[in-house]
């Protein structure tokens, strides 16, 4: 519905009634007056046929034509005459004048004299009778009922100056009315800014006080209606501004309070991370060295009863690592240290090795362990796509009970890749479902056995997903299943992305021996440091060792093929170390720094001068891996 405003409301109020008014008196008016016009021409045409008539009577019966011409002609000197004619009585014309042509046929009888008009011309027929005398009375009688006619007069007038009239009289018409509107319009719309100017001005005052100006006011008003509004806006305008200033003084208050205890919660949290980085670091020293000194007893047990027992051992140490490990890791996705390396990925190959590496947990199990999906490429990191991946399966499978199902299904979705995981576990409740990532937050699991997770598994694929830019979806219900879906760019021919060609290339690296190799180990740590060195020994290495870095100097750290450096030293830290090599002599060997802290600055440090980075505890499998892939890739070390 259109919608118009007062202005051209009161307009159409003002000029509705009077141009309909205008237009039916005008109308009337020019109908009565044009009518007049019509019925004088005509008046004035038979009273100048019925003079001639009654001048020429006499003419005409003497046939005398000199005189009926002179009276044609002085006829023809009236207005509007165009032709005159006289006629006998046996239609032969007497005496003419004008350019006329004529022909009784058209002619039709009314008021005792033969009419025809058209749109140009009025024809007069007016017949000329003979004059007869009462001997009994002394007044003239004409009677001309009974007599035969001796002649005819007919005329025609000119219509011309009749419709010239009518041209000046519509025009004065339709002058005056277009005067009576202009007149009309120009004072509604006085009338109309009246009302509207005061009611603008509310409405600016009125966004004003949207805008927070509350201390705008709305003058007074010469509309008593509109001032009285006035006054009410004024009036609340006032209240407003009270409770806005009453507001405020909460709010600042209020914020106040809010502002110290953030500053306890900071404050708080700064301690609690603090502390937690101590209690990591202390942690992780003794279990570092229990993980070196177990890759080396590996090699110098005999028995299967004494490795039945190394193993036991070795299961419990690989579960405290893997606590630190997943504290370790939210700590770095939490400081921003972690830097994806987007690539090209098969996912059919990394869909292949989860199925390795779960398919034997899933079978040991009865769950039914099933995979759907095709050789398509994606863009992502391949490492940190596929811990997403291993932790949503670890999931599925550890809490899907016996006999269930599990399901790793690919499938497209426009310009996404679309993984999901699915099982027919027990489900999440909705009131549960936020929950679940957060920190140590397990449903099913109140005694916290150890067998079924540490609950830091989703918090960490919710962050790996916040890092990658890969939307994290869930859908579940209780009794209905449960389904994780992460959305992956496909890959387009993206320049800059290089493939992830093999399975070995995420896999560790093989067993390659590394012997006749010269490695400097500096831990302030006697457990650790002896621990590494056994441990590299145990692999055909060459170790000196150090405890600070007075001792690294005096040993010339630049013979040597491979330095590992713990961060934390009694006389500075692992970067120091880093720095002097890297500014003497040519030759720098390869260079691995080792820390149990994870304050996020150091993390950030290490990460921008691109430093190998193993977290206490070290897994031997994990050292001897990095070994392989640096020396594999020809790092230069000093010349013996």
């Amino acid at each position: 519905m259109q919608r118009y405003g007062i202005e051209r409301q009161a307009l159409a109020v003002a000029l509705i009634p009077v141009l309909i008014l205008a237009v039916l008196v005008e109308t009337a008016f020019l109908y009565y007056r044009m009518s007049e016009q019509d019925q004088g021409l005509l008046d004035r045409a038979e009273l100048i046929a019925r003079q001639l008539a009654a001048s020429s009577e006499y003419a005409v019966f003497a046939a005398n034509g000199l005189v009926l011409q002179q009276l044609v002609n002085g006829v023809m000197a009236q207005k509007d005459v165009q032709a005159v004619q006289l006629l006998d009585a046996d239609g032969k014309t007497l005496a003419t004048a004008g350019n006329a042509q004529w022909s009784q046929a058209r002619f039709k009888q009314q008021d005792g004299a033969a009419l025809w008009q058209d749109d140009a011309t009025l024809i007069v027929y007016q017949p000329i009778v003979t004059t007869q005398l009462a001997l009994d009375d002394t007044a003239v009688r004409m009677e001309s009922s009974s007599v035969s006619p001796v002649g005819a007069v007919q005329l025609t007038m000119s219509k011309r100056r009749l419709y010239q009239a009518k041209r000046e009289l519509v025009l004065f018409s339709l002058l005056l009315t277009a005067v009576v509107l202009l007149l009309s319009v120009l004072a509604a719309m006085i009338v109309a800014r009246r009302i509207t100017q005061p009611i603008f001005g509310m409405h600016n005052a009125l966004r004003r006080l949207g805008e927070g100006k509350l201390d705008t006011r709305i003058s007074e008003m010469s509309v008593i209606e509109l001032n009285e509004l006035a006054q009410g806006i004024n009036e609340m305008a006032q209240q407003i501004q009270y409770q806005q200033q009453n507001l405020q003084s909460r709010i600042e208050q209020a914020t106040q309070a809010l502002r110290e205890k953030k500053e306890e919660a900071e404050k708080a949290n700064y301690d609690k991370t603090r502390f937690l980085a101590a209690a990591s670091h202390d942690l992780r020293q003794p279990m570092h060295a229990l993980g070196l000194f177990m890759g080396e007893l590996h090699h110098r047990i005999n028995t299967a009863e004494q490795r039945q027992i190394v193993d036991k051992v070795d299961e419990a140490v690989t579960a405290m690592s893997g606590l630190l490990e997943s504290l370790l890791d939210i700590s770095k996705l939490d400081a921003g240290v972690v830097v994806p390396q987007l690539q090209e990925i098969d996912i059919a190959m990394l869909v292949s090795r989860l199925q390795e590496v779960f398919a034997a947990e899933a079978a040991q199990k009865y769950i039914t362990f099933r995979v759907r999906c095709h050789s398509i490429r994606v863009v992502s990191d391949p490492i940190l796509l596929e811990r997403i991946l291993l932790n949503l399966l670890g999931n599925a499978i550890r809490y899907t009970p016996p006999h269930g199902t599990v399901l790793l299904a690919c499938r497209r979705r426009g310009k996404q890749l679309r993984i999901e995981t699915r099982d027919n576990g027990n489900g999440i409740a909705e009131k549960d479902q936020e929950r679940i990532f957060h920190e140590f937050v397990q449903l099913e699991n109140a005694a916290r056995e150890r067998s079924k997770g540490l609950g830091l598994g989703l918090p960490i694929v919710q962050r790996l997903c916040r890092l990658l830019q890969h939307s994290l979806a869930l859908r579940s219900a209780p009794g209905a299943g449960t389904t994780f879906s992460v959305d992956v760019p496909l890959a387009q021919s993206i320049s800059g992305f290089q493939p992830a060609d093999s399975k070995a290339e995420m896999a560790e690296e093989g067993v390659e021996e590394l012997g006749n190799r010269v490695a400097l180990v500096v831990d302030d740590d006697e457990l650790v440091r002896t621990g590494t060195g056994g441990l590299l020994e145990s692999w055909g290495w060459h170790v000196r060792l150090a405890k600070n870095l007075a001792e690294v100097k005096a040993a010339n750290p630049q013979l040597f093929d491979l330095v590992i450096c713990d961060y934390r030293l009694p006389d500075g830290n692992g970067l120091e170390l880093f720095h002097d090599i890297q500014t003497k002599g040519p030759f720098k060997p390869a260079f691995i720094l080792i820390s149990g802290d994870t304050f996020p600055d150091i993390l950030q440090q290490v990460a921008t001068h691109g430093l190998h980075l193993l977290h206490k505890p070290v897994r031997p499998a994990k050292l001897r891996s990095l070994l392989n892939s640096m020396f594999k890739q020809g790092i230069q070390v000093a010349a013996k």
